[in-house]
């Protein structure tokens, strides 16, 4: 069938949502860019959790428009909004998302159906390797307990926002049937997807408030003046902000059971791009401490130094002609 597309007049929710969405990835990538910008400016070389976090913010904004792309025939790709925008939720605005799905023409629904799918997968994703991109970096700044922990949260993020983009995907047989509701075949209980749904969120949500607090363990070692340490502090503890959106967009789950979500995902949309958008943000302020002018004397202190290897790495380490890594800065 072909593609209905919607004047934008006709839909203001979906203009709001377009809007605040673009607002979002733009500022995320602008942190983005300053945090390798910073590295790269000290010469420090890239490592992986700045790859997984530029990773996390280019899934979210370019897989869904190329899984769009390929379902859509040659004829109509060209008037696809992805031209303009290139992005998942600007195309299913472009749709009728942000309607009624009895305002929706059904010539949309299973694109729409499609591309959201696609949209809340990458954008779990995102979520995932962004959070996980934050906890490598704290994996590297600690040692003790406090290193067994965060590769612990790590291990139990990684599987719990695995599983629920799992629904996604397997929730019913066949997969078609996710987006096609006409279609025959069985479907998990609905009720069980948010049950998923609320337990990797809140366990996201404890998580970003544990990867907050641990730097404020980790910074008293520094060697540094005690107001630059609570500032690093608090710039590291940005994450708890993105566990209140996680938590607000919990709170947008039981809306899906209403069973129009071209209308009532517009909330969880929103909050889930908030979520991606902070999480990134806040795993990018902790490196940007360059950009700021700081007083002579702390410049001839090593800030950020913490040690993170025992003796026998650092040995091992000389032995092979490298430089002893007994410290790791951001």
């Amino acid at each position: 069938m072909t593609l209905e597309y919607i004047d934008p007049s006709a839909n203001p929710d979906g203009v709001v949502i377009n809007v605040v969405v673009w607002i979002l990835l733009v500022f995320a990538g602008i942190f983005v860019g300053l945090r390798c910008y910073c590295k790269l400016s000290r010469r420090r070389r890239l490592w992986w959790d700045d790859y997984l976090l530029a990773l996390s913010w280019v899934i979210i904004l370019l897989a869904p428009s190329l899984v769009l792309s390929v379902n859509t025939s040659p004829a109509d790709r060209d008037k696809i909004f992805l031209a303009a925008s290139c992005a998942a939720t600007s195309s299913n605005i472009r749709l009728g998302f942000g309607l009624h799905i009895y305002d929706v023409p059904l010539s949309n629904l299973i694109t729409i159906g499609i591309v959201s799918n696609v949209s809340g997968f990458t954008s779990v994703l995102s979520l995932d390797l962004s959070k996980t991109s934050f906890g490598i970096t704290l994996f590297r700044l600690t040692d003790g307990w406090l290193r067994w922990l965060v590769l612990a949260v790590i291990i139990i993020l990684n599987i719990t926002q695995l599983t629920s983009v799992l629904f996604f995907w397997a929730s019913c047989d066949p997969p078609a049937k996710i987006w096609n509701p006409q279609l025959p075949g069985t479907c998990w209980p609905p009720k069980l997807s948010v049950v998923v749904g609320n337990v990797a969120g809140a366990l996201s949500a404890l998580f970003d408030v544990v990867l907050a607090l641990i730097p404020w363990k980790i910074l008293f070692r520094f060697r540094m003046y005690g107001r630059e340490k609570v500032g690093v502090a608090i710039s590291m503890s940005m994450g708890v902000f993105a566990g209140i959106a996680c938590i607000v967009k919990l709170t947008t789950l039981p809306l899906l059971e209403k069973g129009d979500f071209t209308y009532y995902g517009k909330p969880l949309v929103l909050w889930g791009f908030t979520e991606a958008s902070l999480t990134i943000v806040a795993a990018s302020i902790p490196f940007l401490r360059s950009l700021c002018p700081t007083p002579a004397r702390t410049q001839e202190l090593p800030s950020l130094e913490v040690p993170t290897a025992n003796r026998h790495s650092e040995t091992a380490n000389a032995a092979h002609g490298g430089r002893p890594h007994a410290y790791s800065k951001l």
